[in-house]
C-alpha cells in the first residue's frame, strides 16, 4: 500500500497524520504566547486573553474552515461545511469543559498553596452572555434552508461589536515592558523571548515576525488535520462532521489549553477563562463567519444546506446546554476546586458518548448507543417540532440574503 493510501484510505493513517499535526501546531502555541504576551503587556487582565489571547489560539479552527471549504468538490460542499461547523462546534464544547477540567486540576496539583481558582464574576458576565448570544445565532441562522455569504457577515459583524466592547471596556494594564530575559531561561519559551528582546528596538517588529511565521506553520498542520479527518471517515464510513466533533476539535484546541494552564499558573485566572471564553466567541464568529463569507462571495454561490443542516440541530443545542451549565458553575462557584474536575470531566465524557452515539445512529446502526442519541435527535427533528421552528425562522430573516 502507497503512502498516498494509507494516509486517506485507511482510519489509522489518517488519525496518524492528525496526531503529527496536532503535535505541530502544540510546538506553534509556545510561539504564539511569546508574541501575545509582548504585545499586549499593556491590556488589562482579562482583555488580553478574550483578545488577542484567543485570536490567536483560535487560528487553528479559522483555517480548518477554510481548508475544508477549499478543498470540498462542489458535491460535497454541504457535507463539508457541516464538517467545519462540527469542528468549531466541539472545539467549543472542548473549551468550555475540558479545558477548565484541565487547567483547574493542573493548577491544583503544580503550584503550591493553590487549593482552587477564583474567577471574577465581570469576566464570566461580559464574555459568557456574547458566546450566548453567538450561540443563538449560530442556531438560527444555520437553520435556514440555504446558507449565503449574508450569513458569513452576520457573524463576522457580532465579533466585531464583541471586540469593540472589550477593548472599549479596557483599562490601560500595570505590566512594564520587560527590559531583559532570564539568561538562563533554555525552555524553548526562554529562546523565542530571548530572540524578541535581544535589543531595545525592533521588539514589535520580531514579535508579529514570531506571530505570522507560527501561523504559516500551523496553516500546513490544519491542512492536514482536514485531509485526516476526511480519511477516517472514509475509511469507517461515518460523516466527516463526527470526526471532526472530536479529534479535530480536540487537536486545535491545544493552543487554547496551553496558553490558558500557563496563564493559570501564572495567577492570571481571569486571562485563562477569559481566553476559554472569547476563543469560543471566536470559533462560532470569525472561524466560521469569515472564510464562509469570503468563500461564497468570491465563488458566487449558495450552499443548499436544509440535508446537511439537519444533522447539525442536536449538535448546536448540545453546545447551548453545555455553555449555560459551564457558565452557572464558573459564576456560581467562589472557588473552583477539585469537585469540579471532576464533574467536568464526566460532562464532557457524556458528550463524548453522545456523539459517538449520533454517528452511529446516522450510519444505520442500532447499538444502545446510537438508540440514546437517535431519541433526542429524533425529538428534535420531529414533524412541526423545534427543526422545523427554527427553519421558519430563520428562512424569515434571511429570506432576502
Amino acid at each position: 500500500m502507497d503512502i498516498f493510501n494509507l494516509i486517506f484510505h485507511t482510519w489509522y493513517g489518517g488519525l496518524t497524520l492528525m496526531i503529527i499535526c496536532s503535535l505541530i501546531i502544540a510546538k506553534s502555541c509556545n510561539i504564539f504566547e511569546v508574541a501575545t504576551d509582548y504585545l499586549g503587556r499593556n491590556m488589562s487582565e482579562g482583555v488580553k486573553g478574550a483578545s488577542l489571547n484567543a485570536i490567536g489560539s483560535s487560528i487553528p479552527e479559522l483555517l480548518t474552515t477554510v481548508f475544508f471549504l477549499i478543498f470540498a468538490t462542489h458535491a460535497n460542499l454541504a457535507r463539508d461545511l457541516a464538517a467545519s461547523i462540527g469542528g468549531n462546534t466541539g472545539s467549543a464544547i472542548f473549551n468550555s469543559i475540558a479545558i477548565p477540567m484541565l487547567v483547574i486540576g493542573t493548577v491544583i496539583a503544580t503550584v503550591p498553596g493553590v487549593v482552587g481558582l477564583k474567577i471574577s464574576k465581570k469576566v464570566v458576565i461580559r464574555d459568557g452572555l456574547f458566546l450566548i448570544t453567538a450561540e443563538l445565532l449560530l442556531i438560527v441562522l444555520l437553520s435556514s434552508k440555504y446558507i449565503t455569504h449574508w450569513h458569513g457577515w452576520a457573524f463576522t459583524l457580532f465579533y466585531l461589536i464583541y471586540l469593540a466592547y472589550t477593548f472599549l471596556s479596557m483599562k490601560k494594564g500595570k505590566n512594564p515592558e520587560p527590559q531583559s530575559s532570564d539568561h538562563n531561561d533554555d525552555s524553548e519559551q526562554g529562546k523565542y523571548l530571548k530572540y524578541v528582546l535581544k535589543t531595545g528596538t525592533g521588539r514589535k517588529r520580531r514579535s508579529w515576525l514570531l506571530l505570522v511565521g507560527s501561523t504559516l506553520i500551523i496553516a500546513v498542520a490544519c491542512s492536514g488535520l482536514v485531509e485526516g479527518c476526511k480519511g477516517i471517515s472514509n475509511s469507517l464510513g461515518i460523516n466527516p462532521l463526527f470526526v471532526a466533533l472530536i479529534l479535530i476539535a480536540a487537536a486545535s484546541s491545544v493552543p487554547d489549553t496551553i496558553i490558558s494552564i500557563r496563564d493559570a499558573k501564572k495567577g492570571n485566572y481571569d486571562d485563562s477563562l477569559s481566553n476559554i471564553l472569547g476563543s469560543n466567541i471566536f470559533d462560532i464568529s470569525i472561524s466560521l463567519g469569515l472564510p464562509l463569507a469570503l468563500f461564497l462571495l468570491f465563488t458566487g454561490q449558495k450552499i443548499e444546506f436544509s440535508e446537511a443542516g439537519s444533522t447539525l440541530v442536536d449538535i448546536r443545542i448540545v453546545l447551548l446546554i453545555v455553555t449555560l451549565i459551564t457558565i452557572a458553575i464558573f459564576y456560581f462557584s467562589t472557588i473552583l476546586k477539585k469537585r469540579h474536575v471532576v464533574f467536568l470531566g464526566l460532562l464532557y465524557t457524556i458528550f463524548i458518548l453522545y456523539a459517538i452515539g449520533a454517528a452511529e445512529y446516522y450510519s444505520g446502526s442500532n447499538s444502545l448507543l446510537s438508540q440514546a442519541s437517535g431519541s433526542f435527535i429524533q425529538y428534535l427533528r420531529q414533524p412541526n417540532g423545534l427543526g422545523e421552528h427554527l427553519q421558519r425562522l430563520a428562512d424569515y430573516i434571511t429570506s432576502g440574503w
